[in-house]
């Protein structure tokens, strides 16, 4: 089963991704800050982090470019989770790094996708 740790500072954004994913059969863990996920991440393997981009302290895009440079051979798939939509913001978000954005608002499809796009959306229905 794969694990996604989920990086929001909204209680509620972050209830909404872990019930998404934990229906679709991922293991899940939720911190709120960057920070928070760079120490989960000393002890724990995950196979995706989906990280809001603004919140207090770290930003998304910083914490996605810091783990890149701690972790260049083996980065786990990072999905951008915001509410920035804007094409200059798209592209200053994939420049930090990110494999993927999923803008707020979002279906859980979308969220399924950005998390594994090899998978079938037809697996995640029971």
């Amino acid at each position: 089963m794969k694990q996604v740790l989920i990086v929001e500072d909204n209680p509620m954004n972050a209830e909404l991704a872990r019930l998404v994913l934990s229906r679709a059969g991922y293991e899940t863990a939720v911190v709120e800050r960057a920070d928070y996920a760079m120490d989960f991440l000393a002890g724990n393997r995950v196979d995706a982090i989906l990280t809001d981009i603004s919140m207090p302290g770290m930003s998304g895009k910083e914490f996605c470019r810091r783990l890149h440079e701690h972790q260049p051979n083996g980065c786990p798939r990072m999905v951008a989770f915001t509410a920035f939509a804007m094409p200059h913001q798209r592209q200053s978000i994939q420049e930090a790094g990110f494999d993927a954005i999923v803008v707020k608002p979002a279906r859980a499809e979308a969220i399924l996708n950005a998390i594994d796009p090899e998978r079938n959306l037809m697996d995640f229905v029971k």
